[in-house]
């Protein structure tokens, strides 16, 4: 049975409506997904009172939480610099309810970009709320030009992504103003750039991965960043098989 990999939305406007929203996801996750022998659900933020998010988990094996705006800084225990950016935070509460399911239900997870903060945020770790104006002589982590391609080297440390990736060096894409300041305390730092920005975090038991870059942007033409997504499919499978 392919395992079922539930893919968190974002929400939207269209032009000239401001009072209906929409939700939406890129394409790149859910293609990588399905290509790799997992079975893609979108999941949609609701803002109801009492949400069905358990029903929701129990449809899925495993989750992706993707890439966004900048988490609500009160969450871990700060207050809004100048340079944080735009704030979705029924976005956050409805994640932080799926993050903590996830854990309780021990599903794997894999956060990409605002995924990966959001995670750690969730499970006790701080964030840098904007790299150019808090980390001297950090690299441009907001890439200019095609984010398909990689721009800055990340250094990989052993690990789930190292061991899919099958290096320790990898050039990766880059779409992004935060990162992960302390980190998690049962997640360990797995990729790094030259200039100290934090580029992979994974958990202690292995089921949670977080990634700063957004690899759905780059497996559609590179076969060596679809492992990524093919080693997370496979580690949903082992996760569900030998939960029954």
């Amino acid at each position: 049975m392919r395992p079922v990999i539930g893919v968190v939305c974002s929400k939207m406007y269209l032009p000239n409506n401001n009072l209906d929203q929409y939700f939406y996801v890129g394409s790149g996750y859910v293609d990588g997904i399905a290509r790799v022998g997992g079975i893609p659900l979108i999941m949609p933020l609701l803002g109801i009172q009492e949400p069905p998010f358990q029903a929701m988990m129990e449809a899925v094996d495993g989750i992706i939480l993707t890439g966004g705006e900048d988490p609500a800084p009160h969450l871990y225990g700060e207050e809004p610099l100048q340079r944080l950016g735009e704030v979705e935070y029924e976005r956050d509460l409805t994640e932080l309810a799926i993050i903590k399911l996830s854990l309780e239900q021990k599903k794997p997870m894999l956060g990409i970009c605002r995924g990966m903060q959001i995670m750690n945020v969730a499970c006790g770790g701080t964030l840098i709320q904007d790299i150019p104006s808090q980390v001297p002589g950090a690299f441009q982590h907001a890439q200019k030009g095609s984010r398909q391609y990689g721009a800055h080297k990340v250094q990989l440390q052993p690990g789930m992504v190292a061991d899919a990736l099958g290096t320790t060096e990898i050039l990766v894409n880059t779409s992004h103003h935060q990162s992960v300041k302390d980190v998690a305390p049962s997640f360990k730092i797995t990729g790094v750039a030259a200039d100290g920005v934090v580029e992979a975090i994974e958990s202690l038991d292995g089921l949670h991965i977080g990634l700063q870059w957004h690899p759905e942007r780059m497996w559609g033409h590179d076969s060596t960043m679809l492992k990524i997504a093919e080693a997370f499919v496979a580690k949903v499978k082992q996760t569900k098989e030998q939960a029954n």
